[in-house]
């Protein structure tokens, strides 16, 4: 498996450069940039600019994993999930012209009034047509365990379950759901047929790390865990480099373990 980078939020204000530049310095061997941010990853982007991005992208060892949009599906606006739905569309076609390997959508709430049974349809729905466009394009479709109610990964496995789309797969967003009793074993398990990336957040707090990590390895997951950290700080390549340090570690110790998760 892989480390790379979630541009949210160490690395917000670094341009395109600066990001390619920074994760190959430091050991990261991916990037996924989050919109909004400085980076300028953005559908608006022309033919031209696209051109350029990719020619970057193609002389860097760092591998373009996904691009973070914020597209989301649980409106009770009919007009306003369609809305978010092209907007996804348009960031499947900016990952197709840059190589990038992945578009990153998520749920972000159940809203008041609603089955919970109605919500999760109707997410899981909004995401076929988007498997079936990435696919055509090359682009998977990343669907990050997230939001209020929705992170609980039970619930993420009804979207996936109601998707039921080979080009739609699930970011593991390392989330305090995600633990029974101390472990993460049960609902690992239950996501990770659908697994395709990991966002993993600052790696000396509070999480079954190490788990995760055994678990990762007897699954034989070779995909990217991307860290993503959400707080500023005056200081991100120290974050970074103290992270890649920690990782290096786990990894080694869950590899030296062997297959004890199965």
């Amino acid at each position: 498996m892989h480390l790379g980078l979630v541009t949210y939020n160490l690395a917000k204000d670094w341009d395109f450069d600066t990001c390619l530049a920074k994760c190959a310095a430091l050991g990261y061997e991916g990037i996924e940039f989050r919109t909004t941010h400085a980076h300028g990853v953005e559908p608006t982007l022309t033919a031209a600019e696209r051109k350029v991005l990719r020619a970057k992208a193609e002389a860097s060892p760092v591998k373009l994993v996904g691009l973070g949009s914020t597209c989301e599906f649980h409106s009770t606006d009919p007009a306003e999930v369609q809305k978010n739905i092209q907007l996804a569309k348009d960031f499947v076609d900016l990952a197709a012209d840059l190589g990038v390997l992945g578009v990153k959508v998520r749920p972000n709430g159940l809203p008041e009034g609603v089955p919970v049974e109605k919500t999760l349809k109707q997410i899981g729905e909004s995401l076929k047509p988007l498997g079936d466009y990435g696919a055509k394009k090359g682009v998977m479709i990343y669907v990050e365990c997230h939001g209020r109610g929705t992170a609980f990964p039970p619930y993420m496995a009804t979207i996936f379950g109601t998707a039921n789309h080979p080009n739609v797969g699930a970011c593991w967003n390392c989330n305090p759901q995600d633990i029974v009793n101390g472990s993460i074993k049960e609902y690992f398990t239950l996501i990770r047929p659908w697994m395709r990336t990991i966002h993993i957040h600052e790696l000396s707090k509070d999480y079954p790390w190490q788990e995760l990590f055994e678990l990762l390895v007897a699954t034989k997951f070779d995909g990217y865990t991307l860290l993503e950290e959400g707080n500023g700080n005056a200081d991100p390549e120290r974050i970074l480099t103290l992270n890649k340090t920690i990782w290096d570690l786990r990894l080694a110790q869950a590899s030296s373990r062997g297959c004890c998760c199965k």
